[in-house]
């Protein structure tokens, strides 16, 4: 995998700003797809379930501006603000 001699040049020394690597991704896919990317989500979505109810109502207060990384999908900002009432 990441110690591949054909594709880096000293693989087993540790180089954290080892640039360009192409060679390692961790997208949402593939072999080395995430294997606690379900259980995150669960976890998400029953925080939310759970607390949404306490929190005042919020609204856009802005456009959203969406990450512009394919790999990272999302928002860059996303901006809110509280609702009167």
């Amino acid at each position: 995998a990441n110690r591949d001699e054909e594709v880096f040049e000293d693989p087993f020394r540790f180089d954290i700003v080892r640039a360009p690597n192409p060679h390692l991704a961790f997208g949402g896919y593939g072999a080395h797809f995430c294997l606690g990317a379900n259980l995150a989500r669960a976890e998400m979505r029953a925080s939310f379930k759970a607390l949404l109810p306490l929190l005042p109502r919020l609204e856009l207060a802005g456009p959203p501006v969406r990450n512009p990384h394919l790999h990272v999908p999302g928002y860059h900002a996303l901006p809110v603000s509280m609702a009167k009432g």
